[in-house]
């Protein structure tokens, strides 16, 4: 039996754009050449996780706004069926409405050092922690 363990984020964002603008690759990151590489970050999320450089194979994201349970909206992702009851229990354990959950951060754990929750005024992510699950 093979395993991975990942860091798990759950949150709302205000907006589909919201998602892209934290989530998305930057898309000067491999042209700035001028730039010295401890000064640019791949991605907002990136930047957020204190990490110059994240390996988007190894990581798994999406924005699910419709009106569906925490199920059925997170059930299409990798191996969720091994990861989704797990990630729900620590979501009421840290007083979070798994229902009201718009999004899903999901990447391996040796991608970030010192994961932690983001909050602004265009959304909110909530990291649960490790999750050890069956590949």
């Amino acid at each position: 039996m093979r395993t991975e363990t990942s860091h798990f984020w759950f949150g709302q964002f205000t907006s589909e754009e919201a998602y892209f603008d934290f989530l998305g690759e930057n898309e000067t990151y491999y042209e700035d050449e001028d730039v010295i590489e401890d000064e640019k970050y791949i991605s907002e999320f990136a930047k957020s996780q204190n990490e110059n450089f994240l390996d988007h194979d190894f990581m798994e994201s999406g924005f699910e706004n419709e009106e569906v349970s925490f199920k059925e909206k997170f059930s299409p992702y990798s191996y969720s069926e091994k990861w989704i009851t797990e990630a729900k229990e620590r979501l009421v354990k840290q007083n979070q409405d798994p229902e009201k959950v718009n999004t899903v951060v999901f990447i391996s754990k040796d991608q970030i050092e010192k994961p932690i929750s983001i909050q602004n005024s265009k959304f909110e992510l909530i990291y649960i922690g490790q999750i050890e699950y069956e590949i």
